[in-house]
């Protein structure tokens, strides 16, 4: 009994165990469509990062690039590998919370890349 606690600390296999077979489908098919949902979600995300990695390619090839545009760069990068680690996550909790966490980071590197724009906009201006 102690061994079988040990590989279940959470519990989830004893509570399934417990549950009839049409609870048991449910719960499956409830754990499929979250599932499909949050790789929707990373497929975006993924996307999403590149097209940040184009826009910093173009920024790259103009001239006069700043240590911010290439900050902004790493921070990408940084992104796209905590993307793929996401990826790699068994647990449905751990996805949401890094899901969340990562659309945070998101919507700042975003806002940043457009600060940049403007930044690169204004010293073409000059």
């Amino acid at each position: 009994m102690g061994e079988r606690n040990a590989s279940d600390p959470s519990g989830h296999r004893r509570r399934l165990l417990e549950l009839d077979k049409e609870a048991l489908a449910g719960e499956v098919i409830r754990t499929w469509d979250t599932l499909a949902g949050s790789e929707a979600e990373l497929n975006e995300l993924r996307m999403e990062v590149g097209k940040l990695e184009l826009e910093i390619v173009k920024l790259r090839g103009k001239r006069g690039i700043s240590s911010t545009k290439i900050e902004m760069a790493s921070r990408i990068e940084e992104l796209e590998q905590e993307v793929s680690i996401l990826a790699g996550k068994e647990s449905q909790e751990d996805q949401d919370e890094e899901l969340v966490r990562l659309r945070k980071r998101e919507e700042v590197l975003l806002t940043s890349l457009l600060d940049l724009e403007r930044e690169f906009a204004a010293s073409q201006s000059k």
